[in-house]
């Protein structure tokens, strides 16, 4: 009897997955000063948005806090998403603290943009999850008085008045398709003013798992559910291939999602680590080897 031969699975990983150069230069950052800082470290929010890093990060000896009450000394490490410009000011000028402050050079970009937005008397409106740690930094750049929402039909929602000028701009890691939708829509209005603030990262990042997803009969997302960016990849994949699945490790997988899969794509956010990617790359490998019919 002829045995019946599975072929060789191919993988298509995403040249982009993985860690995006904000998230790096964080990282970078709170290592680099790390055995310079002054004790106690704490960190307000998650660096990166992934249980494993943040872990390694108490490990370190850093505290994760969620308010910044009753933060007046030792260290205090702002993330790559960024917090209120004028808090962040107040804090600075306590000498008893030392402020490292890691925000991503694009975050610090958007809430300038607000802030210019605000002093010429516009009023800024932010395509972004409401409650995102970067969306509330961007709004208290614009004195909080910005309108946040989070989808077309919010969009279209808002009571723009005429005699008003708006300034439109977006959370950094959102959907760039779907902002795309809403400029089509503001521009049909001629007092509003558009700032793309997509990441080009991010934008690189959705435009390869589109490709992907089309091309692979599987799809992997690798990521932490904390992370806005990397569930916002899953999404966009589900709508092409049906067969996507979120993971967080290779504790995740399961022969049964590919089993009769030959090639398989894979994707993973942008606080998603190298390892965690390279161990779920090779264990697709291992358990294909054992598939039935080998």
């Amino acid at each position: 009897m002829q045995e019946n031969k599975t072929k060789k699975i191919n993988i298509e990983l995403a040249k982009n997955a993985g860690f995006c150069f904000g998230v790096k230069r964080a990282l970078k950052m709170v290592k680099d000063n790390l055995p310079r800082l002054k004790r106690p470290i704490k960190m307000y929010g998650y660096l990166v948005h992934n249980e494993y890093v943040v872990n390694e990060l108490i490990k370190d000896g850093i505290e994760i806090v969620d308010n910044l009450n009753n933060i007046d000394n030792g260290t205090l490490i702002i993330t790559a998403h960024g917090i209120s410009p004028k808090i962040k000011n107040k804090l600075k000028k306590n000498k008893n603290l030392y402020v490292l402050d890691t925000t991503c050079p694009m975050v610090l970009k958007v809430q300038n943009i607000a802030k210019n937005f605000v002093d010429n008397n516009i009023n800024v409106i932010i395509f972004g999850d409401h409650k995102h740690q970067e969306v509330l930094g961007i709004k208290a750049a614009a004195d909080d008085k910005a309108i946040v929402f989070s989808s077309q039909e919010e969009f279209s929602k808002i009571k723009f008045d005429k005699n008003k000028i708006y300034g439109l701009i977006s959370q950094t890691t959102q959907d760039f398709k779907s902002f795309q939708g809403i400029k089509k829509l503001a521009q049909k209005m001629n007092n509003i003013k558009i700032v793309d603030t997509v990441c080009k990262t991010t934008q690189i990042k959705q435009k390869e798992i589109i490709d992907i997803a089309k091309r692979n009969q599987v799809i992997f997302i690798i990521g932490s559910q904390m992370s806005a960016n990397t569930k916002r990849l899953y999404q966009i994949s589900s709508k092409i291939n049906h067969q996507t699945y979120f993971i967080k490790n290779v504790d995740d997988l399961d022969i049964k999602l590919f089993e009769k899969a030959e090639k398989i794509g894979i994707g993973a956010g942008a606080s998603t680590p190298d390892w965690i990617i390279n161990r779920v790359v090779k264990k697709i490998y291992e358990l294909s080897e054992n598939r039935q019919g080998r």
